[in-house]
């Protein structure tokens, strides 16, 4: 079967470096701001709803998170380390609709101040946990996160998350993530930004975001 020119030359194009329409990430995207997760947050230290044993598991997935980081972090001793990790914030999720708890997990400020795991505008160190018999690994980890939004696409059995970093108050980086199976792999990035310049001159706030693909720098 002989295929028409059209037919080839958008081959030819998907074939090489650039995206087929269908493929390209930002084509199909979507973030809806109001379905950040924002409640029900609490320290693992504090949580009501661990038990013994998920609360000892947890704090020491974080602490293996940043022993090798103690002296940066101005942690002086194991029990200073475990005291931070048991600081973090949690939230548990159900991120593959499988009644099985997953745990976002948001650095909280330890060592002296300023805080070290946060910058001044609240983005951090964030974790996702899966827990994996009586331990919990690390399947998505990320510096300078402000929030998470859970995605109802679905990836290998997991739901896409996005990842977002507060850049200023009308304006907010955002990362889109897939598991791949075993682990949260970075797709795609974007800016959300709700400010525009009038014709009046003025900055003005919309009331939905515009969301532009951009390069993924290190975020």
């Amino acid at each position: 079967m002989t295929l028409p020119r059209r037919s080839l030359l958008t081959i030819c194009i998907c074939c090489g470096t650039f995206f087929c329409p269908a493929q390209n990430p930002a084509k199909r995207f979507h973030w809806d701001w109001r379905k950040v997760e924002k409640d029900n947050w609490e320290s693992i230290a504090q949580s009501k709803t661990l038990s013994a044993k998920e609360r000892a598991g947890l704090i020491e997935a974080v602490a293996s998170q940043l022993r090798s980081s103690m002296s940066d972090l101005g942690i002086e001793s194991e029990e200073q380390l475990r005291e931070a990790a048991a600081k973090t914030r949690i939230k548990a999720v159900d991120l593959g609709d499988n009644g099985v708890r997953e745990f976002l997990a948001q650095g909280s400020g330890v060592g002296p101040t300023p805080p070290r795991l946060c910058s001044p505008t609240g983005n951090c160190d964030v974790w996702v946990f899966r827990q994996n018999a009586d331990r919990y690994t690390v399947i998505l980890h990320r510096i300078a996160t402000q929030n998470f939004t859970i995605q109802p696409t679905i990836s290998n059995g997991f739901h896409d998350l996005v990842l977002g970093q507060h850049g200023s108050a009308t304006e907010q980086g955002l990362t889109l993530y897939r598991f791949d199976g075993s682990k949260y792999r970075r797709i795609s990035c974007y800016d959300a930004n709700w400010s525009f310049l009038g014709k009046d001159g003025e900055y003005h706030t919309r009331k939905y975001p515009r969301i532009t693909p951009v390069i993924c720098g290190i975020r």
